[in-house]
């Protein structure tokens, strides 16, 4: 399992929107509302990252670092 902090999530909508957003190509995403800035988890390979990180950023979330 990875984690990503990741900046503009700020509620259950923007949450909901990664996970619907990111299933079907990343499989299962888990967003903790309860941290500052927000936790994206997933289970990814290295070579999908730069996908993940084009991906979060076409929905205007984008990554601040690998956890």
């Amino acid at each position: 399992m990875r984690k990503f902090a990741v900046e503009n999530v700020k509620c259950q909508n923007c949450a909901n929107l990664i996970k619907n957003s990111l299933s079907d190509e990343f499989g299962a995403v888990e967003v903790d509302l309860n941290s500052e800035p927000r936790v994206v988890s997933l289970d990814i390979d290295e070579a999908k990252i730069p996908a993940l990180k084009n991906a979060l950023k076409e929905l205007n979330f984008g990554i601040i670092k690998e956890l």
